[in-house]
């Protein structure tokens, strides 16, 4: 998969990111990941994304594939706590650094991931999406 793609001679691409429309998806990712919200999470993205959440791993493709997967994720959390320490974006690419934190509902034990994503955005919607993160326990 190509993170970052080229648009077609003929294709018009829409504009370009904005600070203002990275902090917006910051913000929802967020609010998606600390309150378990699937329904939030997918609409982050476009019909057709692909969400690469192992770099070994086959793409989860499509909205409702990468809707099943986060609510998979999340229900096995509990106290999250999301915070995104940088940001950069240029044209339609943004790349974060985070820190999740959470309790796991099962065994009750916390535990930290760290990580990095990568998003190639159409319109307001990500359209291709890698991330990459290591996990600990508290």
């Amino acid at each position: 998969m190509t993170l970052i793609t080229k648009p077609e001679a003929k294709t018009k691409r829409l504009a370009p990111l904005h600070a203002s429309d990275v902090k917006d998806f910051l913000a929802k990712y967020k609010k998606a990941w600390e309150t378990r919200d699937a329904d939030l999470a997918a609409g982050l993205f476009t019909r057709d994304a692909r969400y690469k959440e192992n770099p070994f791993g086959e793409p989860i493709v499509g909205r409702e594939a990468i809707h099943d997967y986060w609510k998979a994720a999340t229900e096995r959390q509990e106290d999250i706590r999301f915070h995104a320490s940088s940001s950069f974006h240029v044209g339609y690419i943004v790349i974060a650094e985070w820190t999740c934190s959470y309790r796991d509902r099962s065994s009750g034990a916390r535990r930290e991931l760290a990580g990095m994503f990568f998003a190639d955005f159409y319109g307001k919607q990500v359209r291709a999406f890698r991330e990459y993160w290591h996990s600990r326990s508290l």
